[in-house]
């Protein structure tokens, strides 16, 4: 499976994708854009001339959107007095969830949600994340895809467009890349029996290629360059298309030339040829998977869910696994069928606990019900999509990964937010979770930690209360740099959320069971309550 396609949140087995739209690449003047931040203020390129601009296209369930946000935020601070100027843009979530997400990540930056995809299409988004740097003449110096390491790569990106000049992507991984894609290997003429061979190499080089690709989202040090990867791609295709069209006699030629053709038409955003060069090479080979995979994600672009939905429950049908069906769950969510969605997530669910008891079982239930809770929430399920959060945020809390532990502990978290902000944002609300992250200001170091996140109405005055501890123990609220014992009261901020390090200090014998801590949000006459079993160690 293709991981950059699963970084666009699309349901497929996918195809890969040539070079970017033009316009959108680096040499290019900036596209034009005007964007509102979550905090209500315009953010136009016009006004940023002058200045280095690095745009940071990201999404909270695009696990290399998570990693690299603690790098991103260092390297604002590191350049904020250079005269470069980062904005945070997401493309695919409601505002909501980003308040939640920049809330529990202190992230300092403007951020923004580009509601009508002005911005995706303006500069060809297809990849999550994505880093573009522009200069500050307004012209593109810079396009990243996948995690930026800060230091030399994002650094080197930003240091050349502030001199109005363009920094390379050195790497061995993309060395290797190069390798395979170099055309001086690949005949495309004279003997036919020759030709059809470098054809088959040719397409076996660009899924070589992608593998690669894949590995830079395992490895964030194996860094490539994508647009020069997929220019690369699509040289290669284009030559091996134009040499096999009169030679693809057979019907593996032909449904080889078939996707062929529908990569190259995906390419250049045409879906409807492109879909119907996929749906040529299934008349041919009609199981043929990556045909499947390309159908789906091209007709995923063109909003056809009926055709998806076909597509994924072939795939589904092919081999039941649990991704397929999370693919197929959520195809049906967007084509409306939420009863279907339900029913195919929950063999999702199932599927997943009948694997192999391996440290990757949990993680796998614990990802298909962080879905299932996306799926309930598209459908204003609230009280499942909850619950779906909360089973995940547990079963989270066993993973044996500490960074696994970490990212679905505060997807859970946050989502369970954005929940209480977009559907309750007149009351109160609370979630509590493991701490996840550095510690506070003024917390105190060897404690229970967890993080507590409260939402209601902006402006408003809030007041948590902990209970049901064991005598002797101190429950301890950190926020503002500041700690209270047992309560606090706060005042709302303009985001509608508020986190908190939440300390359990016991003080005492151990008791026999780990005791019950329970908070009381109030705000208003509004009143939330949330309880955690108190893990001692």
């Amino acid at each position: 499976m293709r991981r950059f396609l699963l970084c666009l949140g699309l349901a497929t087995l996918g195809t890969s994708l040539p070079a970017f739209a033009a316009g959108s690449e680096v040499g290019d003047p900036a596209p034009t854009f005007s964007l509102t931040s979550i905090d209500g203020k315009v953010l136009s390129l016009a006004q940023f001339r002058g200045k280095t601009l690095v745009l940071n296209v990201w999404g909270s369930w695009c696990p290399p959107c998570r990693v690299e946000t603690p790098d991103l935020i260092r390297e604002s601070k590191a350049m904020r007095a250079k005269n470069v100027v980062f904005i945070g843009i997401d493309t695919t979530e409601k505002a909501p969830l980003v308040r939640a997400f920049v809330a529990a990540k202190g992230i300092p930056y403007a951020q923004a949600v580009d509601t009508d995809l002005t911005f995706a299409k303006a500069y060809d988004i297809r990849n999550y994340p994505t880093t573009i740097v522009v200069d500050p003449q307004g012209v593109i110096r810079a396009r990243h895809a996948n995690n930026v390491l800060p230091m030399p790569q994002l650094d080197a990106y930003i240091r050349a467009a502030m001199q109005g000049k363009s920094a390379p992507v050195l790497s061995e991984q993309q060395r290797k890349i190069d390798a395979l894609l170099e055309p001086a290997p690949y005949h495309f003429d004279g003997d036919a029996g020759l030709m059809t061979a470098a054809v088959y190499r040719a397409a076996k080089a660009i899924d070589d290629a992608e593998a690669l690709l894949d590995e830079d989202e395992v490895d964030p040090t194996k860094d490539t360059d994508l647009p020069k990867t997929r220019a690369a791609e699509s040289a290669l295709r284009d030559r091996a298309i134009a040499a096999f069209v009169p030679l693809a006699k057979s019907v593996a030629d032909a449904t080889l030339l078939a996707r062929l053709q529908g990569d190259a038409a995906a390419g250049h955003g045409d879906w409807t040829t492109a879909a119907a060069a996929y749906e040529k090479a299934l008349l041919l080979s009609p199981g043929d998977r990556g045909a499947l995979g390309g159908t789906a994600y091209a007709y995923g672009q063109l909003g056809r869910y009926d055709r998806v939905v076909a597509a994924d429950l072939a795939i589904a049908a092919q081999q039941p696994d649990p991704e397929a069906e999370v693919a197929l769950g959520r195809a049906y969510g967007r084509a409306g069928d939420f009863l279907r969605a339900y029913e195919a997530l929950d063999r999702a669910v199932t599927l997943a606990q009948a694997q192999a008891a391996t440290t990757q079982r949990d993680r796998l239930i614990a990802w298909v019900h962080l879905y299932y809770g996306r799926v309930a929430a598209s459908n204003h399920d609230v009280a499942k999509a909850h619950a779906e959060f909360a089973q995940t945020a547990d079963l989270a809390q066993r993973l044996a990964s500490a960074s696994a532990r970490t990212m679905y502990i505060e997807e859970a978290q946050e989502a369970m937010v954005a929940l209480d902000l977009g559907e309750r944002a007149t009351v109160a609300g609370i979630s509590l979770a493991p701490w996840t992250g550095p510690d506070l200001p003024g917390s105190i170091p060897s404690t229970i930690k967890y993080r507590l996140v409260a939402t209601g109405p902006i402006g408003k005055p809030m007041m948590l209360r902990a209970s049901g501890l064991p005598k002797g123990w101190v429950a301890s609220f950190c926020t503002d740099r500041v700690c209270a014992p047992n309560r606090v009261s706060f005042t709302v901020p303009s985001s509608g959320v508020k986190v908190i390090e939440f300390q359990v200090i016991p003080d005492g014998p151990k008791p026999a069971h780990d005791p019950t801590v329970t908070i009381d949000a109030t705000a208003g006459a509004s009143h939330a309550r949330a309880a955690t079993m108190v893990a001692l160690r």
